[in-house]
């Protein structure tokens, strides 16, 4: 069964621009011909994956539907979020539509980062999907190459060649940020 993506996008960029508030969330932002929504849209145009599911507000419904266009992506599903409640329950209600069958993988993107090599990212799907099942969760994440007070991070441990989540931190004090890297 193939796997349905979720794509994120009701981030409105506030720690790119956190003094600024008539920007463009940066998920729009063309960079010369290519936006980080565009690039979500391409990591999922494989035949690993089902149509994807689109998790956004008003505010961005014409922006994301110009990028399907673009993108030429036919078949989707928009969920609205009727107010900005950041990404667990978007996540908890794009995971509660009926169109997925109880048995199929979900997958969440966020729309506003960039993946320089997804083909990694396709690999290492490839790899692990023989794992999935009911009974777990899979997150891919990118090590942090220094302490930041502005992300949250997971504590893992590793058991039969996969890392387990035992934590996870929600932004860190900078103290706590220095002492767990």
């Amino acid at each position: 069964m193939k796997i349905r993506p979720v794509i994120l996008c009701g981030g409105a960029g506030t720690r790119l621009w956190p003094n600024l508030k008539n920007t463009q969330a940066k998920q729009f932002i063309d960079f010369g011909g290519w936006s980080l929504l565009q690039k979500a849209f391409e990591r999922i145009n494989n035949n690993s994956y089902d149509f994807p599911i689109i998790s956004t507000n008003l505010k961005y419904l014409k922006d994301v539907k110009k990028t399907l266009k673009k993108s030429k992506i036919k078949k989707y599903k928009i969920i609205l979020e009727p107010a900005k409640k950041n990404t667990a329950p978007a996540i908890l209600v794009s995971a509660l539509v009926k169109d997925i069958p109880t048995d199929q993988p979900i997958m969440f993107f966020t729309s506003d980062h960039l993946i320089e090599n997804p083909s990694i990212l396709t690999r290492s799907l490839k790899n692990n999907v023989k794992n999935l099942s009911d009974e777990n969760i899979f997150i891919f994440g990118i090590k942090p190459t220094r302490p930041s007070n502005e992300y949250g991070y997971l504590k893992t441990k590793s058991i039969n060649k996969l890392n387990k989540v035992t934590k996870f931190i929600e932004k860190p004090t900078e103290q706590k940020s220095q002492k767990d890297n």
